[in-house]
C-alpha cells in the first residue's frame, strides 16, 4: 500500500529587509506649494478664463462700444479659433497613423481597401446626384442678369481693416 501522506503547508512569502526611510512631515503650506507647482498650467488656464469673463462683463456693463471697437476685441478670439481649426486635421491624421501602425499588415490592407472603396463609391454617388440635380433643376435659367438693381453704398475701409484681413 502506498503511503497517503498529506503535504504540509510551506510558507512561500519572502520578506526582504528594507532600509527604513524616515518620512518627513510636510506642512500644509509645503503640500499646497507642491500641488500648485504640479498643476501650474491648469491653475493658469482657470485664472485666465475667470479673468477673461470678468473683463468682458466689466467692459460690456460699463461702456457702449462701437462696431470697430468690438471688431478689435474679437480679433484675438478669431485668430485663436482659426489656429485651433488648423490643429484639428493634423491631430486626426496623426492619431489615424498611430492606430494603423499598431495593426498588422494584412488587417491594415483589408481596412485600407474597404476605406478606399467606400470613399470612391460615395464620391461617385455624390457626383452623379449633383449632375442629375443640376440638369433637372437648371439653376439660374430664368434669371435676367442685365436688370439687376444696385442698392446701397460701399463702406469706407480703414488701413486697420486691411491689416487685420491679412492676418485672418
Amino acid at each position: 500500500m502506498e503511503d497517503n501522506k498529506i503535504p504540509q503547508k510551506v510558507d512561500t512569502h519572502i520578506v526582504l529587509p528594507m532600509e527604513k526611510v524616515e518620512e518627513e512631515d510636510e506642512s500644509c503650506r509645503e503640500k499646497c506649494h507642491k500641488n500648485m507647482k504640479e498643476n501650474l498650467i491648469l491653475l493658469l488656464l482657470f485664472g485666465s478664463v475667470v479673468f477673461g469673463c470678468g473683463f468682458g462683463f466689466i467692459i460690456r456693463a460699463s461702456t457702449t462700444m462701437t462696431k470697430r471697437e468690438i471688431m478689435y476685441l474679437q480679433f484675438p478670439g478669431e485668430i485663436l479659433i482659426a489656429m485651433l481649426k488648423m490643429l484639428i486635421l493634423p491631430l486626426v491624421i496623426s492619431s489615424l497613423i498611430a492606430g494603423i501602425a499598431g495593426l498588422d499588415a494584412k488587417a491594415c490592407g483589408k481596412i485600407g481597401l474597404r476605406t478606399m472603396l467606400y470613399f470612391g463609391a460615395t464620391t461617385f454617388m455624390a457626383v452623379v446626384l449633383g449632375i442629375i440635380m443640376a440638369v433637372s433643376i437648371q439653376p439660374g435659367r430664368g434669371a435676367k442678369r442685365t436688370d439687376l438693381a444696385r442698392y446701397g453704398s460701399t463702406k469706407k475701409l480703414h488701413a486697420s481693416d486691411t491689416f487685420l484681413d491679412l492676418i485672418r
